[in-house]
Formats: structure tokens, C-alpha cells, sequence
């Protein structure tokens, strides 16, 4: 009997995508952080909006890394990549200023503690998840 190994083939693939999905959104993380760090106290803007305008450049860095370097998708559709990813973007930063409104307003975290716990939380499940099987079909 031939065993199939065509499950443990992709195994090795699978794991180098995730993390360079990690390594794609820790550098989106520093993107975010130092936009947000920049709007909140050199531009004086409430927190939870630049934690909004700091997540957009984070989601801006990560589509693009993803694109071309994690999924490898640049044969597909951009439009419709980028379409789909707004769309996962839009509730990754929804989920990202809630989450950190309610850890600062709420349990009295430092604004930048929440944002890390939240982007820690989100990344690791609706992100990666969303990205790999809504936005680039990986």
C-alpha cells in the first residue's frame, strides 16, 4: 500500500507561511505602534482615533507584505484582494480600538498595554485566519 504523503509535503510550507505571517505582522505592529505613538503625543489626537489612523498604516504595511511575500498572491485579482482585505481590515481595526478602549477605560491599562494585549489577541486569530482563507485563498 503506497502511503500518501502529499498531507505531510505541505506540512513544512504550511508552518513557513505562518510565520511569515508572524514576522509580516510584527513589522505592520511597529507600523501601527510608532503611527500611533506619533498621532497620540506629538499631534495631541485622542487615543482611540490614533489607534484607528495607526492600525490603517499597520493594515496598509501588512496587505502589502502579505501580498507578495507570505500568500505569494500576486497573480490574483489586486482589486479584489484589496476589496476583501478592507474588509477584514475594517473589522481588525473595529476590533483593535474597541478591545483597547475597553482594557484603558475599563480595567485602567495604560492605552499603549491594551493596544498591545488586543493586537497580540487579534493577530494570532481573526487575522491570520481571515487573511489566509477570505483575502488571498492560501
Amino acid at each position: 500500500m503506497v502511503e500518501d504523503n502529499s498531507k505531510a509535503n505541505r506540512e513544512p510550507e504550511k508552518v513557513k507561511k505562518f510565520m511569515r505571517f508572524q514576522i509580516t505582522a510584527m513589522i505592520a505592529t511597529a507600523v501601527d505602534f510608532l503611527c500611533t505613538i506619533l498621532l497620540k503625543e506629538n499631534l495631541r489626537i485622542h487615543y482611540t482615533l490614533a489607534v484607528a489612523g495607526g492600525a490603517t498604516a499597520g493594515a496598509l504595511t501588512a496587505f502589502s507584505l502579505n501580498r507578495y511575500w507570505v500568500f505569494n498572491s500576486v497573480n490574483r485579482n489586486p482589486l479584489g484582494q484589496g476589496f476583501r482585505y478592507i474588509i477584514v481590515a475594517v473589522g481588525s481595526i473595529v476590533l483593535n480600538t474597541t478591545g483597547t478602549y475597553l482594557l484603558t477605560d475599563y480595567l485602567h491599562l495604560q492605552y499603549l498595554i491594551s493596544k498591545a494585549i488586543i493586537a497580540l489577541v487579534i493577530g494570532f486569530t481573526y487575522s491570520y485566519y481571515f487573511s489566509k482563507r477570505f483575502v488571498f485563498y492560501a
